[in-house]
């Protein structure tokens, strides 16, 4: 059974509008070539797509106008993947999450209701515990009879006191309603919320493919480097000539979009691109200023697509109340709607840089300060009440004592309950380290990147040299299909059709040359 492609490929020759090659694809979806012409080939078996073929043998491909649409009526394992993907597993995860978040309380419900009840039934009359004291056979409750006074009693025993340390009904526990729920934010604080840096490869290549684009499709390592993740930190020793013999921290990239390294006259390296240089759209490469890429990263945030029309963003404005007045024209929108955004994502800003790729950096967790605190108070005082619970059902172990009913039943379970205690607090104390860590090693590949982008910026030296040679290497971009002069096969006509547009052709290019003869 064939792979379905994921959907950001999907979504990508969606958005394409009309026909698509391999290259086209690798830049706006960030995969390789290989993984591109694989996905056209599925797509186009899938949804009955048309397949054209260029005379110097490039494919072509067309699709229909709503692939996904089309992919839901041909295909029943793409149905499946769909309903799982957007009605199932997002339910579900959220219920887990929750889930998560109810067996805290209800772990935190069975130790101190069990606490409660066990020093309450161990207060017997004075004439029982008079016997047993006789018989030796007294089990002191808790850590009274060991250790002193239990240190939990101010969680059960109030005899003097009515108000708690926290209140649900307090007013200033009122939060925002995007805010994430208590129980979701208990999960979120013992396993994180995924990893930020989950798209950095869609986001390297992509970058990368506009960017070598936009140079011609030859570019040389140190325009590559800001892209990677092993490129050494450059020299900065005020020397001019800076010569780097081990090149070979491009070669994933160069891999992946089917570079070809190609030596200069000066003994430079140059790695040219020709695959990246084929497109079927008549547009040239965008190069996007500061403004548009503020503007996308803001309907980004927003919920929204990058082009998304005037009216979308205003009626999101004034379905969350909030005033348009005054906004004229577009950007004044944009405007509006990062104001009322929240700012915590703001050091997001340099990731939309698209001259260096920047890794996002971990965070503990993505709810409020107060739920996290909440959250890990709670963890600490389950396990501590879990401690002193087995201390007490140890006692009642040492003598071989089965308690009844519910008590039984919390009994049984009981290392269960502190495993999970145990585990509460040590995941998340565990994955603080870990993430310390690797944002310690994120941040260094992120202050290499941004060198080598400064480097370039000098362009001073040997880097200026290599640039200029890859400049002349450099080509402009070839447009696949244009007026169908070059197509040698189309799956969607007639070999008779291609043949007569071919002889049209053929003809004005004769009557032009016949034009520049007779004004010779």
């Amino acid at each position: 059974m064939e792979k379905i492609p994921p959907k950001k490929v999907i979504d990508a020759i969606d958005k394409s509008k009309g026909p698509v090659v391999a290259s086209d694809l690798a830049t706006s979806a960030g995969i390789s070539l290989t993984q591109a012409r694989k996905d056209l080939t599925t797509l186009a078996s899938l949804t009955r797509g048309d397949i054209a073929v260029s005379s110097d043998g490039d494919l072509i491909y067309t699709f229909p106008s709503d692939v996904n649409s089309v992919l839901s009526s041909n295909s029943a394992k793409f149905r499946a993947m769909t309903t799982w993907k957007e009605k199932i597993l997002p339910p579900l995860f959220y219920a887990t999450k929750v889930g998560f978040g109810v067996v805290l309380l209800v772990s935190l419900f069975a130790i101190f209701s069990s606490i409660f009840f066990i020093m309450t039934s161990g207060g017997g009359n004075r004439d029982d515990d008079r016997r047993d004291d006789r018989r030796g056979g007294g089990m002191p409750m808790g850590f009274g009879g060991f250790f002193g006074p239990s240190p939990f009693d101010f969680f059960y025993y109030r005899p003097y006191y009515s108000r708690y340390y926290y209140s649900p009904t307090d007013s200033r526990s009122r939060r925002d309603p995007e805010e994430m729920g208590f129980l979701e934010s208990v999960f979120s604080y013992v396993f994180g919320d995924g990893d930020p840096n989950g798209d950095v490869e869609e986001r390297r290549l992509a970058l990368v493919g506009e960017m070598i684009r936009q140079n011609g499709g030859a570019v040389t390592a140190e325009q590559l480097a800001p892209f990677c993740d092993d490129a050494p930190m450059p020299l900065d020793n005020g020397e001019e000539e800076r010569a780097y013999v081990d090149e070979s921290f491009v070669l994933p990239i160069v891999t992946q979009l089917d570079g070809e390294p190609q030596v200069t006259d000066e003994g430079d390296i140059v790695y040219v691109f020709p695959e990246l240089m084929k497109t079927s759209t008549s547009k040239s490469v965008p190069n996007r200023s500061s403004e548009e890429r503020r503007e996308s990263r803001i309907l980004r945030l927003a919920g929204l697509d990058e082009d998304a029309p005037t009216e979308v963003i205003k009626r999101l404005l004034m379905m969350n109340g909030i005033s348009t007045r005054g906004a004229l024209e577009r950007g004044d929108l944009v405007d509006i709607l990062e104001e009322v955004l929240p700012d915590d994502n703001s050091s997001d800003v340099d990731v939309d840089d698209p001259t260096l790729l920047t890794e996002r950096e971990y965070k503990f967790s993505l709810a409020s300060s107060i739920q996290t605190i909440l959250a890990g108070g709670l963890g600490v005082v389950n396990l501590g009440g879990a401690l002193y619970l087995g201390n007490l059902l140890g006692q009642y172990a040492l003598y071989g004592v089965r308690l009844p009913s519910y008590m039984g039943l919390v009994q049984q379970f009981f290392p269960l309950l502190l495993a999970y205690a145990v585990l509460f607090n040590a995941i998340p104390l565990v994955r603080n380290i870990w993430l310390s860590r690797q944002n310690v090693k994120i941040q260094q590949r992120n202050e290499v990147r941004r060198s080598w982008k400064s480097l370039l910026e000098q362009k001073a030296g040997s880097v200026k040299r290599k640039m200029m040679a890859a400049a002349r290497m450099g080509k402009k971009l070839k447009q696949l299909g244009a007026g169908g002069r070059d197509i040698v096969f189309d799956t969607s006509k007639d070999f008779a059709e291609i043949e007569t547009v071919k002889e049209k052709d053929e003809m004005k290019e004769f009557d032009k040359l016949l034009e520049e003869k007779a004004w010779e």
